[in-house]
């Protein structure tokens, strides 16, 4: 499973059903724990700054936060993305994910429910 760098808005009106939004500003640096959503895929929109994405899987001790989400302080780094303002990257529902922010950040995050 790999997550999808995205470089147009156009492609997102066939995954909008099932959709909840937030924007998110994170000042750096900052390292936010891994999480995994079971149920959602999540649909980044950098809209400031620069962000570096690592995904994976988690590891170490996992904490269940509700039904289907997940976090822990450790992960498996399969691949890295660097986010910057107009990209868009989509995190399949399962794929551990971490932001690092180095100085400033802002995005939409698009949580859109997976179809079983």
């Amino acid at each position: 499973m790999k997550a999808i760098k995205l470089s147009s808005a156009e492609k997102l009106e066939r995954i909008t059903e099932g959709l909840h939004a937030r924007k998110i500003t994170i000042s750096g640096p900052s390292t936010g724990k891994a999480e995994a959503h079971e149920f959602q895929h999540d649909l980044y929109l950098a809209i400031g700054g620069k962000a570096t994405v690592q995904l994976g899987k988690l590891t170490g001790q996992v904490e269940k936060l509700s039904e289907g989400e997940f976090r822990s302080n450790e992960m498996q780094i399969e691949q890295e993305v660097v986010l910057q303002v107009g990209e868009l990257l989509l995190i399949p529902a399962g794929l551990g994910h971490r932001v690092l922010v180095d100085e400033f950040y802002q995005q939409w995050v698009l949580k859109i429910d997976a179809k079983g």
